[in-house]
């Protein structure tokens, strides 16, 4: 009897097992998954899925962190927190194991475990907005080599999301910390949300994003847009794929009418900005090879912007975003006779204007191939 029930007890566990993995590999129905879903119009297939396995947010608690942010009557703390709060609501619950930890001094509030937007939500709202200053210098550098007690629990990639002022740091250099732990886990990304106030504490975080070529954002940036916040959670955690869904037409002679145009695809672009972002180029950088294997192949570069602003100007803006692509596509090999640009200004969204998400999806290049 003891023997059936071992058996029994083992099947059960190879069935959670199962069970699990295919709950991580199915894509989530999770709330934020259909929003960025219904943010885009027309007849698309929408794919959102993880770009990590693991994230870490290292919060600083030291005593700058307490003073009042600059041009506002809250402290930086109280800034951060919110700004954390409405990040939290902007990620997807795709899977990813998550940890929330604080310093100084150093502590792990959350993780790591499965990330849980409600959990994280708890442990957010119940964040100290005031706290000693004096005396209660950065140590950022020892914080950072202290991830590694969550990272050795941890496989895959991993983003850091640091969010410091990057000021008054004490003992080990930020800088050099974060260098071992690339050495170690070189899947890790840090990313970096700056309250700093003079250039050396934004310096040290921005070097710091520049080893792994990671996002680097400013709070007060975040704070005035909030379509900030939505390409904050779209560059750290999840990608969503843009598929067309091309529906078969049959002709009298009832032959399939095959489209001539490939599309590889869209990136998109920050508020009234026409420099392709980091994550914008290593799209851009996947296509390259299709493009190089096919050198007959010519490509259209359509520009687009949000509803935001004069027409007049919406246009000019759509057409430096096509060129924009124009030339780094050029500068990777790709002959500059095999690819033309328009602009269409704000007058073909994929996405409703009337929201930030919507809006953030309209300012975009397409790129579409024919033979």
């Amino acid at each position: 009897m003891k023997g059936v029930l071992k058996s029994f007890g083992m099947l059960l566990g190879i069935v959670s097992a199962v069970l699990s993995v295919g709950a991580l590999t199915a894509e989530s129905s999770d709330k934020v998954v259909e929003e960025i879903k219904a943010a885009y119009s027309g007849n698309k297939e929408i794919r959102v899925t993880p770009k990590i396995d693991n994230f870490i947010i290292l919060l600083d608690q030291s005593g700058s962190m307490f003073i009042r942010d600059q041009g506002t009557d809250q402290a930086k703390a109280e800034t951060a927190k919110k700004l954390m709060a409405a990040l939290n609501e902007r990620v997807p619950e795709l899977g990813y194991k998550g940890s929330l930890a604080v310093f100084s001094p150093g502590k792990t509030l959350i993780g790591p475990t499965e990330y849980n937007r409600q959990i994280f939500k708890q442990t957010i709202e119940g964040l100290p907005e005031s706290g000693r200053i004096f005396g209660n210098q950065t140590p950022l550098g020892e914080a950072i080599l202290e991830l590694e007690g969550a990272l050795s629990k941890t496989a895959g990639k991993t983003a850091v999301l640091i969010i410091s002022d990057g000021e008054k740091n004490v003992g080990v250099d930020a800088l050099q910390a974060a260098k071992t732990i690339r050495e170690k886990y070189p899947n890790v990304c840090f990313h970096a949300l700056s309250f700093s106030e003079d250039e050396k504490g934004r310096g040290t975080l921005r070097d710091i994003t520049q080893l792994g070529d990671c996002a680097y954002f400013e709070a007060s940036e975040l704070s005035a847009d909030p379509a900030a916040v939505d390409k904050m959670a779209n560059d750290i955690f999840y990608t969503a794929e843009v598929h067309e869904v091309i529906e078969e037409v049959v002709a009298v002679e009832a032959a399939a009418v095959v489209p001539e145009n490939i599309e590889f695809g869209a990136v998109t672009f920050d508020f009234d900005q026409d420099e392709l972002s980091p994550m914008a180029k290593m799209n851009l950088d996947q296509n390259l090879q299709r493009l190089y294997s096919q050198p007959n192949m010519r490509i259209v570069i359509k520009g687009h912007t949000d509803s935001t602003g004069a027409e007049d100007y919406n246009q000019k803006l759509s057409e430096r975003r096509a060129q924009a692509v124009y030339d780094y596509l050029a500068s990777r090999g790709v002959s500059g006779e095999r690819m033309k640009t328009l602009g269409y200004g704000e007058s073909q969204p994929v996405a409703d204007n009337s929201t930030t998400q919507g809006r953030s999806l309209n300012r975009r290049a397409e790129i579409i191939a024919g033979q």
